[in-house]
């Protein structure tokens, strides 16, 4: 069995079907995004249709989170996030079962990360979708981190595709013209498909 874990997807549909097709799945072969399949690229309504045909497990991403929180939109302004174009309200009950991480004996995929003081199931869902640097010490959160368990982690598209002695950022920055990333953990290797276009600029919001 082989594991591909992919980075932030943001809607680039092609880019996801180009870098599954690159690790040309077997049948006992597992996928794991790190969330934020959804919002700022072309086409989230048909990556989340793929990835529920591939039968990967996703976390859950800031963007699916600040959907849940935000929907059914009963205004027309929706934070910074412009979720009511999205038009993926087929699948609200998929979003609606994404767990905030995911566990295995050697490795855990978390969308931003979470604070090493604390366990997993102790950390507020909003840290986990959207930490970087920790209020105490201002320093990105993987410096306090010090367990057994690799944590393969998005989110940090400025940081970029970052590997550390326990810690894996995947997000590459796809939708912002960089690159969509996934990593099979078994081969210790980096899968990456270059961005089509630029889909949206880094620097039009304070969230990525």
């Amino acid at each position: 069995m082989r594991t591909l874990i992919i980075g932030d997807i943001h809607g680039c549909y092609d880019e996801l079907r180009f870098l599954v097709d690159k690790f040309r799945p077997e049948r006992k072969d597992r996928i794991i995004t790190v969330g934020d399949v959804i919002n700022r690229g072309p086409e989230s309504y048909k990556c989340i249709e793929y990835i529920k045909e591939l039968k990967a497990v996703s976390v859950m991403g800031n963007h699916e989170h600040w959907y849940l929180k935000c929907y059914p939109f009963s205004d027309n302004t929706v934070t910074s996030f412009s979720f009511r174009r999205l038009e993926i309200e087929d699948h609200i009950d998929w979003i609606r079962s994404l767990p905030y991480y995911y566990i295995t004996d050697s490795f855990v995929v978390v969308h931003a990360g979470f604070n090493p003081v604390l366990a997993f199931q102790d950390n507020q869902h909003d840290l986990l979708v959207s930490v970087r640097t920790l209020e105490r010490t201002s320093a990105p959160w993987f410096d306090d981190y010090h367990g057994a368990k690799h944590i393969y982690f998005g989110h940090w598209a400025k940081l970029g595709l970052f590997f550390g002695k326990n810690v894996t950022n995947l997000d590459s920055g796809c939708v912002y013209g960089g690159s969509l990333s996934g990593y099979i953990v078994e081969e210790n290797r980096l899968l990456q498909i270059p961005a089509k276009k630029v889909y949206h600029s880094i620097y039009d919001e304070t969230l990525q």
